[in-house]
Parts: C-alpha cells; sequence; structure tokens
C-alpha cells in the first residue's frame, strides 16, 4: 500500500474515533440534563411551585392515562389543582429506570411514587410510565407520557388532618374520588386558584426557561 493510502487511511481511522467520542459525549451530557429536569421539577412539586413543577413540559404535552384516556398540560393542571385542595403533606419522587437517548429525542421508563394524605388515610402510590422527550432550542421538553395502572395502599391514621375533607358533602366526595382515579399520580400542586388561572392564560409565554 502506498504512504499516500496509509495516511488516508489513518486518518479517516481518527476522524472516525473523534466523532464517535463526540456522539457519546453529547448523549451523556444529554442524558444527564434529562435527568436533572426531573429532580428539579420533582422538587417543585414537593414544594408547591406549580411553574417549576411544569418547568419542563411541552405545551403541547399529550398523556394517555391507564384507561385509554387522553390528557393535555391544562388538563393535568387543572386536576392537580382540585386534588391538592383535598390532600396534605404531599410528596414525590422519581425512580428512572431507563433513560435512552437517540438524537433530539429520548425515551424514558421508569416509576413515580407519591405519598399523601387524604381524609383520614395516609395513601402511598406507585406509577409506571413511559416518558418522551424531545431536543428544542431551549433543552431538551418533555412531549409525551403514558400512565399505566398504580399500585398503592392506604393507612387509616385516625381523625381527619384537614378541616376541609371532614367537611365533604357525599357529592363532593364522589367528585373527589372520580379525580383521585383519573388523576391518580398528580404531577403539581398549586397554591392558589389565582395562581393556577394565571399560569394556565400566561403558559404559551412561559416555556422559555
Amino acid at each position: 500500500m502506498k504512504k499516500g493510502n496509509i495516511l488516508l487511511t489513518t486518518l479517516l481511522t481518527a476522524s472516525i474515533a473523534i466523532n464517535g467520542g463526540m456522539a457519546k459525549a453529547n448523549t451523556q451530557s444529554d442524558r444527564q440534563e434529562i435527568i436533572q429536569n426531573y429532580h428539579w421539577m420533582s422538587a417543585g412539586c414537593n414544594a408547591r411551585i406549580i411553574q417549576q413543577c411544569y418547568a419542563y413540559w411541552s405545551v403541547d404535552f399529550q398523556g394517555r392515562r391507564a384507561d385509554g384516556t387522553i390528557t393535555n398540560l391544562r388538563e393535568q393542571i387543572q386536576g392537580t389543582q382540585q386534588f391538592f385542595q383535598q390532600v396534605s403533606q404531599y410528596k414525590t419522587r422519581e425512580e428512572l429506570i431507563r433513560v435512552s437517548v437517540n438524537g433530539n429525542r429520548a425515551e424514558v421508563m421508569g416509576l413515580g411514587y407519591s405519598d399523601y394524605i387524604i381524609g383520614n388515610k395516609r395513601v402511598h402510590r406507585q406509577t409506571p410510565y413511559e416518558d418522551t422527550w424531545e431536543k428544542t432550542n431551549n433543552g431538551w421538553v418533555l412531549v409525551s407520557t403514558i400512565w399505566y395502572k398504580s399500585n398503592y395502599n392506604e393507612t387509616a391514621i385516625g381523625p381527619s388532618p384537614t378541616q376541609t375533607n371532614s367537611q365533604l358533602s357525599p357529592e363532593q366526595q364522589e367528585r373527589l374520588n372520580r379525580i383521585i382515579r383519573q388523576y391518580g399520580f398528580p404531577a403539581a400542586p398549586s397554591t392558589s386558584l389565582n395562581e393556577h388561572s394565571n399560569f394556565v392564560d400566561k403558559m404559551p409565554g412561559f416555556w422559555n426557561p
């Protein structure tokens, strides 16, 4: 083989190795960014800061619940608002089982854990899910979720810790039960109806962190 051909082959091999290393580094960086996004949003949920809790959700988000019904970002916020008017001591965390990045798209499999008190019951809920993320000019955003059937257990804790729950009418209690079934793994708490309404109205301008 001529020296020129040997040199060309060597350069091509080196270029492939460099590009492969850069791609791997970019994938690791993207993966870490997505993981950090989950941590940040979970912290926002636990602190009841709705903007932080939804900080990386796309305005075009779509979710499919375990019963096959479809939801969007606005519905999630509304359902969570209603849910958190009735519960106390809410905590959530994420267990990310797999984070697969492929270019500008990422698939995540995880388990969502939530603990809360409603009425005189302490509830622990575990919900498996699959998330899809897309990379935009402003970073990674969550575009869709599939939630699977939740596992949960309830423990009686005595008298209701919240005055609100103890005064529910039968109709209100049934409505609350429907909310729990529909939004079994709540996404984010909201502190007031005004905050909720203002946030929903301003959503198109919010998603530029």
